[in-house]
């Protein structure tokens, strides 16, 4: 409730699912759980997984490397169950989901579903649509493997960008025009390092944020592309961060 405003599952979901083929985790701090998965057995394309339904730090708690944490363990815990992948949702504006799902674990976006959870009492929505990434880590693979071992993708930002931005008179970013057609073998698409921010200051712009990127990614995806990796703000971004979408 600390993190989204309400209860997401309650005490005995969580050790049902922990007794039968799911997965529960927690970060403690001084006795005091500061950090959670919570993840079930599930069918993803007509193959068994784990969803991973939550993940969360707490405030204060947060880039101190937990989740990088849990989300190893979750992953040797499901490897010794056979579990070959696991799954989960997040917000494809969340800077900090992305370079985390994407970059640091090599996890991949399968699909984009506009509006995945209808509406629902969260501090963290501030009633937008709650679009998700549905994202599979495969956590067999060489290439989840290398991803964990700190071997980062080749990429560049020498390459074209879908969306061209700039600053508004309040200091936050806003889309000045979208490229829906473009056929490069690589693309960008540039994404607020602030959302959380924008919502609380500005919820007309995260609006437009969440419908202009919609409108995005789902027309890249439709012609062919995978979004195959996050660049986090550093000074090789000059501060700001992007996807990195790739022709299949």
């Amino acid at each position: 409730m600390a993190v989204w405003g309400n209860l997401g599952a309650g005490s005995e979901v969580l050790s049902v699912t922990q007794k039968y083929g799911g997965v529960v985790l927690g970060t403690l701090v001084d006795g005091k759980v500061v950090g959670f998965i919570y993840a079930f057995l599930a069918r993803y394309r007509g193959r068994l997984v784990h969803w991973s339904h939550m993940m969360a730090a707490a405030q204060g708690f947060r880039d101190r490397g937990f989740g990088l944490r849990m989300k190893r363990l979750h992953r040797k815990l499901a490897l010794a169950q056979g579990i070959p992948s696991i799954c989960w949702t997040y917000d494809p504006l969340q800077s900090r989901n992305a370079a985390l799902n994407l970059h640091r674990l090599g996890a991949r976006v399968e699909e984009y579903i506009p509006d995945c959870y209808g509406h629902f009492e969260s501090r963290i929505e501030r009633g937008l649509p709650s679009d998700r990434f549905v994202v599979e880590w495969q956590i067999g693979t060489a290439r989840v493997a290398r991803r964990l071992a700190g071997v980062g993708a080749p990429s560049t930002l020498s390459v074209p960008a879908v969306n061209e931005t700039r600053r508004n008179t309040h200091g936050l970013l806003e889309n000045r025009r979208l490229r829906l057609g473009l056929r490069d073998p690589q693309l960008l698409v540039e994404i607020p390092t602030n959302t959380d921010e924008m919502r609380a200051r500005a919820l007309p712009l995260a609006r437009r944020w969440r419908l202009e990127t919609r409108k995005v990614f789902m027309r890249y995806l439709e012609a062919g592309y995978r979004i195959d990796d996050f660049a986090s703000p550093d000074p090789a971004t000059g501060g700001r961060c992007f996807y990195l979408l790739r022709r299949r």
